[in-house]
């Protein structure tokens, strides 16, 4: 990487068959390009500042996104913890993240996550895929009915409340739209 054994500047992470590094700091992960490139992908996903290594004779990839920088190798420490730097704070100011629930059945926005039961998942679902669009009340219960859920209003109601209460942590919303429906909403990122 080309800083010397006695400089601390990241710290390494096991990753599958590569090593991920990161800037604990800064919160930014260091890639080995092209070694790393199956972890950019899911890192990007999660809106994860990312900065490539570029390894000698290899070419840079085109960046998905603002939060993605490279340099090639050997880097110096400055010039990567300035890079850090500039990609934290563009992560910093960057729009919330889109939700998105994994195989496990966590909703993560960004890199803040909280996990779903098996009978809230499939309507958290349902709901980020119409983010800030108002889904019709029939819609929700057939999707509980179909996680095994009970269509009675109470018990539908008493879902709707727990998902409004799991989902407040991650920056959403679940807002009752009478007679019609239920509105999921996402608040911009914090300033900071």
């Amino acid at each position: 990487m080309g800083n010397s054994p006695g400089t601390p500047l990241c710290h390494r992470q096991g990753m599958g068959s590569s090593a991920l590094e990161s800037h604990p700091a800064l919160d930014v992960s260091v890639l080995h390009w092209p070694d790393d490139a199956h972890v950019r992908d899911h890192l990007a996903a999660f809106r994860q500042p990312r900065i490539l290594l570029v390894e000698p004779g290899a070419s840079p990839p085109m960046p998905l996104d603002e939060l993605e920088d490279w340099v090639r190798t050997p880097t110096d420490p400055e010039d990567l913890q300035a890079r850090s730097r500039e990609l934290h704070r563009r992560a910093r100011d960057a729009s919330p993240s889109k939700p998105i629930i994994d195989d496990q059945g966590l909703l993560w926005v960004g890199r803040r996550w909280v996990d779903l039961t098996l009978s809230q998942a499939p309507v958290v679902e349902l709901l980020v895929e119409h983010l800030e669009r108002v889904v019709r009340y029939d819609a929700v219960v057939a999707t509980y009915e179909r996680a095994g859920g009970s269509s009675h209003a109470a018990s539908v109601r008493s879902l709707l409340t727990r998902i409004g209460n799991r989902v407040r942590p991650v920056g959403l919303d679940l807002v009752t739209v009478r007679r019609r429906g239920v509105l999921l909403t996402q608040r911009p990122a914090p300033r900071r």
